[in-house]
């Protein structure tokens, strides 16, 4: 709680939220509509319950000073397209306190919510609880508390912004509280008030980008930036299922799996030649899909929008891992760019051409400054949504592609070629069924041996999550922190829109995942699961991280959680391994019966060097123990943990 002086003014010396809750509500919404004050208030004594010398006197003039008869102010609005209840706190009166007509307020937002079907969002500038109330003011905590999770089980997305200052109960009940949670920089965002704070406490540790840093808040946006952010923010979390009048929620489609990326213009195996010779062809002669990876220099974010961190390898987080022994080694290729590295050759065999460079597209840049990655696709590109879905029988049938040599007259002008394969990471398309003939085959693009496939999946110039995304959503936004004190850049989260439609993400870029990444993706999924919006997993990592930090801040139960998540999700959840699949913590961002692979991929049940060293094998045999486990792709599939084998887009042209 933070004290307010007799008129609402901040005792402790501190700023204050310099627009009022309307100018907030006409920087970021139109046709704003007030609801009616709610139920009326029932009388109390002379200066509240507490009888509070000079209270009414404060009320009065906290009035006259601002217009309004209580500390917020509701009604509904617009936001770019979307509808929604709007709840925005006036500091200027008593200092944003919530007292027992401020939770009349919010209650009649919520109920409001609830019987509209509109998101709710929240703009709050806030001390805490008005002391001149005591415990009555107090107690609205457990009523806005109890709102919450009422609009949260009717399945309506709650957003909160919060500015300066966000202090007391209402940080913790209405923003702390929300599914998504912007903050302004600068602004003042903690529990404890400067007042009551340790006396040698740094300041910097109650801000809005200390918040953003620990995990509590997802994004950091300036104020002009704001009414755009929070309308893309509705516009995804409102693109789930229709409700019935009774507020049923039709059951989602899943997602569609991505096709493959890949990292030139021919694939290569690890033993440096074209994939594709066996059958007497090359694969891929169209140029390959822009990748939409790293750039030589990074687009402009918005302050606190996470950055994948570039492949290193350094650190034991590096996403380039070394080369494994008995395994040959990866190197780029000479004269390749930073998406056509490949394995270097096996002596004895071919040098393979470097890959041409021309006729590549050029990947969309995102707009500066607005914190939303889009993606370009060519018009008519990509099947309609819904098709091409992987899931179990009775649901959309979904391609294997088995390893077979490619039939005659296979490629882009093949008969039956699947619409929309020309956009990168379009999903396979719903016409190829298990029992279907496989366009662009992992005969050719699948690696020959164990350790082949762990060295394609290691190699630096793979593509990882980024180029996933970039390819797969039209634009998208993501979530930050697990909440719990914890972040993890080696997972990203978030929502994303593709062909008009919502899906939720959960990808891990290549790194050992952390408990905070885990605890971050079960979030994601739980939030999915309330709005109804199907999710695509991305699995990419050698393990889960194992140093004693990471067993002190939970790992098993943070994986158990993850693995719980997918396993009662009520929404469809895809899965598409597009790297390394270490162990338990790949499997537990795996959706049973909706997994599948890439060819750049192996899913072990340990490391084969780890194996090889469990079972007292010398270095040279790490091969052969990587063969013993099955580990490859094709592997996977045969032991039906897969569904099957996604080609490239250009392979199924």
């Amino acid at each position: 709680m933070t004290p307010t002086g007799p008129d609402g003014a901040r005792a402790d010396g501190g700023g204050r939220s310099t627009a009022s809750a309307r100018e907030v509500l006409a920087q970021v919404a139109d046709h704003f509509r007030e609801f009616k004050t709610g139920p009326p208030a029932p009388p109390e004594p002379p200066d509240g319950p507490l009888g509070w010398p000079g209270y009414d006197a404060a009320r009065a003039r906290a009035r006259e000073r601002t217009g309004e008869q209580e500390s917020v102010v509701c009604g509904t609005g617009r936001i770019g397209a979307c509808e929604a209840v709007l709840l925005s706190f006036e500091f200027g009166f008593l200092g944003g306190s919530l007292g027992a007509r401020t939770g009349d307020l919010v209650e009649t937002a919520h109920e409001q919510a609830r019987r509209l079907r509109l998101p709710l969002v929240t703009l709050v500038a806030t001390g805490g609880s008005r002391m001149q109330e005591g415990m009555r003011a107090l107690s609205q905590l457990q009523r806005v508390a109890r709102q919450t999770a009422l609009t949260r089980a009717a399945g309506l997305p709650q957003l909160a912004v919060v500015r300066d200052p966000t202090t007391g109960g209402g940080w913790a009940t209405l923003a702390a509280g929300a599914d998504i949670v912007l903050g302004l920089p600068g602004a003042q965002v903690a529990f404890a008030g400067s007042r009551v704070r340790p006396p040698d406490a740094d300041p910097a540790a109650y801000t809005a980008e200390a918040q953003y840093a620990a995990g509590h808040l997802d994004q950091l946006v300036h104020s002009h930036e704001l009414a755009r952010t929070l309308a893309h923010w509705l516009t995804l979390l409102t693109g789930g299922p229709r409700h019935a009048p009774d507020g049923t929620p039709a059951p989602p489609e899943p997602a569609p799996a991505p096709h493959a990326l890949t990292r030139g213009r021919h694939l290569e195996d690890v033993s440096g030649r074209h994939l594709g010779e066996e059958s007497g062809r090359h694969l891929g002669e169209e140029p390959a899909p822009h990748l939409g990876g790293e750039p030589a220099e990074a687009p402009p974010r918005r302050p606190g929008e996470r950055a994948e961190a570039p492949p290193s390898s350094a650190g034991p987080h590096a996403v380039g891992t070394a080369p494994v022994p008995g395994a040959p080694t990866a190197a780029p290729l000479s004269g390749a760019g930073p998406h056509t590295v490949g394995p270097a050759p096996v002596p004895g065999t071919p040098a393979p051409a470097p890959p041409s460079r021309a006729g590549t597209p050029p990947g969309a840049a995102p707009p500066s400054g607005s914190g939303v990655r889009a993606t370009a696709s060519p018009p008519g590109a990509g099947a309609p949504a819904g098709e091409g879905v992987p899931g179990p029988a009775g649901e959309h049938p979904a391609p294997e592609v088995r390893a077979t040599a490619s039939p005659p007259g296979s490629g882009p002008s093949a008969p039956g070629a699947p619409a929309g394969a020309d956009r990168p990471g379009a999903e396979p398309h719903a016409g190829d069924g298990p029992d279907a003939p496989a366009e662009g085959t992992s005969a050719a693009v699948s690696p020959g041996s164990g350790m082949a496939a762990v060295a394609r999946a290691r190699a630096a110039g793979r593509p990882r999550a980024a180029a996933y995304l970039d390819a797969y959503f039209d634009s998208r936004e993501e979530i930050n922190g697990d909440r719990c004190g914890g972040t993890d850049p080696g997972m990203r989260c978030g929502f994303g829109l593709r062909d008009g439609r919502t899906v939720a993400f959960a990808a891990q870029c290549g790194t050992p995942t952390r408990p905070a990444g885990y605890r971050t993706a079960t979030r994601l999924l739980r939030l999915a699961a309330r709005l109804g919006i199907p999710v695509l997993t991305l699995i990419d990592t050698p393990g889960a991280a194992n140093g004693p930090d990471a067993e002190a801040a939970g790992a098993g139960p943070a994986i158990a959680e993850t693995f719980a998540a997918v396993a009662e999700s009520p929404v469809p959840v895809t899965s598409l391994l597009i790297g390394e699949g270490g162990s338990g913590g790949a499997l537990a961002l795996a959706a049973p019966g909706r997994l599948w692979v890439t060819p750049d991929s192996y899913f072990s049940v340990i490391a084969p060097e780890s194996a090889a060293a469990i079972l007292k094998r010398d270095s040279g045999r790490v091969a052969e123990t990587a063969d013993a486990l099955r580990l490859r792709p094709q592997d996977v599939v045969a032991l039906g943990v897969a569904r099957g084998i996604v080609p490239p887009a250009h392979h199924c042209q």
